[in-house]
């Protein structure tokens, strides 16, 4: 009988721990995948910016023509894909700088916990 009283809360307990290493894994991977966006499109806007300095540099500014921009308008076009692309990579770089390594070490605390509970769960069955 003393058994089923000690597994009963250890089964509360382990849920209510699963229920908060989701939330907090779900709280980092949103951090990270917003991290990751930023990265990408900062990659994908210095690509074009690139593309548009070297149509601009090498004078082929006629296939853009086609598409009703001046070689003016390429020129602002080309800038300000390379500064919106670096303000992105700026960005990314300041939240993998900023990430909260508490939250990891937390996280991973959870996990020991969790796996001691469910051992001393087994041990009881």
């Amino acid at each position: 009988m003393r058994e089923s009283e000690n597994a009963e809360p250890l089964d509360e307990q382990l849920r209510n721990l699963r229920s908060n290493i989701s939330d907090l894994g779900h709280q980092i991977d949103s951090r990270k995948t917003g991290t990751a966006a930023a990265l990408g499109l900062g990659v994908f806007l210095l690509l074009l910016a690139a593309g548009a300095a070297y149509d601009l540099s090498s004078s082929r500014t006629v296939s853009w023509l086609s598409l009703g921009i001046t070689h003016e308008n390429l020129v602002w076009l080309a800038w300000g894909l390379g500064v919106g692309s670096v303000l992105l990579l700026l960005f990314a770089a300041a939240r993998i700088r900023r990430r909260d390594q508490n939250l990891e070490a937390e996280l991973d605390q959870m996990e020991q916990e969790y796996a001691e509970l469910l051992d001393r769960k087994k041990m009881l069955s």
